[in-house]
């Protein structure tokens, strides 16, 4: 054998070792982590009544309740408190932004990270509200068969109203604006006859609505029979419309364009949504599992169906996983179904918020804060 076929030999054995190595190193490093249990990294105890609700915003929580909201770093250190008083409140958030009310009463509350940013009195009550990424704030009002969509800016100034009425229009269910407060959709139902409608109607007050009747510039009447109960914009420009029999996706830059219709014959069970994915609960029928949840990113393209075993409490995304639970049981799968983390907390979870990465959380129970770490 030659001196030349040797030295080739020995280069060829040394890439399949490196090849083989590499292969196992990427194995290991890209791989998913299973985690089995968690450390605490931070604790303290619980001050507040358990009335209070908590919600994943900015580095940490707002924790929220009728007397007041409050945001918290993931460290359970108060950032801002604001007081109020709110008999069903609720909260919608985008971005760095947040907004409160009541449900019935006529204020609402801005925030920001930096604390409070405006608030106002609407004068009449409130059924539904849908802040921006910029901090306006648009407001589905009630005043006997008229309805009003206000939206105000964040020196509380009222930058535009919208008039409807039920035997014009239909009754608006549903309200959601964009980003940047330009674009709003509303879903509004109308009943003749017993027979249900939905149709879906974009408002634009840039440049693109200037010239168009009521700042009009589309609609989309799908939807007879059906009751759409929720539409949402998920990103600047693509917005869903969830209805009794199917999930629409829509694409808005200048006008709106229907992408996709998801239709399905099963109940729907409860949805819920990212700036990147949608899941849609099911009954199962078809295994042992009683539900499924089928991920679809925003396009309508399905990525993942996942058999559940037991119907959760709170379903959210966490990367490209779901997390799931109950009073003690928390899940996380990822779209394939397969287990990233499984566990049952000795404490009841009143809420369990993702704070940094795949692995990092704030649990809330009865008693304690905590910040927790996942460990493998």
């Amino acid at each position: 054998m030659s001196k030349k076929i040797k030295v080739l030999i020995v280069v060829a054995a040394l890439i399949a070792v490196f090849a083989v190595g590499a292969y196992f190193v990427r194995i290991y490093f890209f791989r998913e982590a299973v985690y089995t249990g968690y450390t605490t990294l931070q604790s303290t105890d619980r001050a507040d009544s358990r009335t209070a609700s908590y919600v994943e915003y900015g580095d940490g929580f707002l924790r929220y309740s009728k007397d007041g909201i409050a945001y918290y770093n993931a460290d359970n250190v108060p950032q801002w408190n604001a007081s109020y008083e709110l008999s069903q409140p609720v909260v919608d958030i985008r971005e760095d932004y947040c907004a409160v009310a009541g449900i019935g009463g006529s204020w609402v509350y801005v925030f920001n990270k930096a604390g409070s940013v405006m608030s106002v009195d609407t004068v009449l009550p409130i059924a539904a509200i849908s802040v921006a990424a910029n901090g306006c704030v648009a407001v589905m009002l009630e005043d006997g068969n008229t309805q009003y969509i206000d939206m105000y800016d964040t020196a509380g100034d009222k930058a535009y109203r919208i008039k409807t009425n039920i035997s014009g229009n239909g009754i608006p269910m549903s309200i959601s604006i964009s980003n940047d407060a330009v674009k709003l959709m509303v879903a509004y139902t109308d009943i003749e006859n017993n027979d249900i409608s939905t149709s879906i109607a974009f408002y634009n007050f840039g440049e693109v609505g200037k010239n168009m009747s009521e700042r009009l510039v589309g609609g989309f009447d799908q939807y007879d029979g059906m009751l759409v109960t929720k539409v949402q914009f998920l990103t600047a420009d693509t917005a869903i419309a969830v209805a009794t029999g199917k999930l629409s996706i829509y694409s808005i830059t200048q006008y709106p364009k229907l992408m996709t219709d998801i239709v399905f014959d099963n109940e729907l069970h409860g949805i819920f949504y990212s700036s990147k994915y949608i899941g849609l609960i099911f009954p199962n029928h078809e295994s042992g599992y009683p539900y499924r949840i089928l991920v679809y990113d925003l396009k309508g393209n399905l990525t993942g169906t996942i058999p559940v075993a037991t119907d959760y409490k709170k379903y959210c995304f966490v990367q490209d996983n779901v997390l799931m639970y109950d009073d003690n049981d928390v899940r996380m799968l990822d779209f394939s179904g397969a287990e990233r983390f499984s566990y049952t907390f000795d404490t009841a979870i009143d809420s369990l918020v993702p704070v940094s990465g795949d692995d990092v959380y704030v649990y809330i129970n009865s008693r304690k804060v905590q910040k927790i770490k996942l460990t493998e």
